[in-house]
């Protein structure tokens, strides 16, 4: 039994996450998170239509498994809070969460039935194996430093769809009020332009209004530069930062080798 003091769970939480950070434990969730991603996508063939019964027994191993995991990440994170908020902690979370609707009951309660729409989420679970690639955790630090930034581009990215919207409907709505005759309708066309994508399934007929739309496009384009030059920037500082790390502890442990031999 352990001591009331915090030396006996410390021993137990310090033990606990040697265990879960360990290869053996990480082979296994990477195989249940490609196992589970298999299932899913199994599930939808018509072939397997005789099978659901196999399926939900599947949700259930997944379901209880991955509640282990998470609920043993949280014993030993050191900071819980910060785990359970945490980009890994919210997949461990969305990994979970949609399964629940396999409880008996639940299901039928009203206040409960929006989580058989959720249940899709469970494609969520393959980004559980973001936890074992090492580049994620620079790339979270990077969005991290730039959120800010982010918030503002979004923001102005909202800004500039109300503005196309408004301008694409002043020019079009009298030609084409199915598609731009309100502005709620031409905010579509507004995303889907500002964007780039360019789905063309509608379009400006008149010249005003193609005249705006190349105006539209040409300010997209450098809406998707942004961000893309903003994360590319600080990675590659990150990276850099981190080069120097490695070469200063390498020339220190190489100094501590030097001295210990003299």
């Amino acid at each position: 039994m352990l001591n009331n003091d915090t030396g006996g769970y410390s021993d137990l939480r310090s033990k606990l996450d040697d265990i879960i950070e360990g290869p053996v434990f990480t082979a296994v969730i990477q195989f249940l998170i490609l196992a589970s991603a298999v299932a899913i996508v199994l599930e939808t063939e018509p072939f397997f239509d005789d099978y659901k019964f196999y399926f939900d027994i599947l949700d259930w191993t997944f379901l209880i498994l991955f509640t282990v995991e998470y609920v043993l990440r949280i014993y030993t994170a050191p900071d819980r809070k910060a785990f359970i908020f945490s980009f890994f902690g919210i997949v461990d979370l969305l990994s979970i969460l949609p399964a629940l609707v396999l409880i008996p009951g639940l299901g039928s309660v009203p206040g409960f039935r929006v989580l058989r729409v959720l249940r899709f989420l469970r494609v969520f679970r393959i980004f559980k194996a973001t936890r074992f690639i090492l580049a994620v955790d620079r790339m979270i630090e990077a969005l991290g430093e730039v959120k800010r930034e982010i918030f503002a581009l979004v923001i102005l990215s909202s800004m500039l769809v109300y503005l196309a919207a408004c301008g694409i409907h002043y020019f079009e709505k009298d030609v084409q009020k199915e598609d731009f005759g309100s502005i709620l309708d031409s905010m579509w066309w507004a995303i889907v332009t500002l964007t780039t994508i360019g789905y063309g399934d509608v379009f400006p007929v008149t010249a005003g209004g193609k005249v705006f739309t190349a105006l539209v496009a040409l300010v997209g384009v450098g809406l998707i530069a942004i961000p893309s030059g903003l994360l590319a920037s600080v990675l590659t500082q990150a990276r850099v930062e981190e080069e120097i790390l490695e070469e200063q502890q390498g020339e220190e442990s190489s100094e501590n080798d030097e001295n210990e031999n003299t």
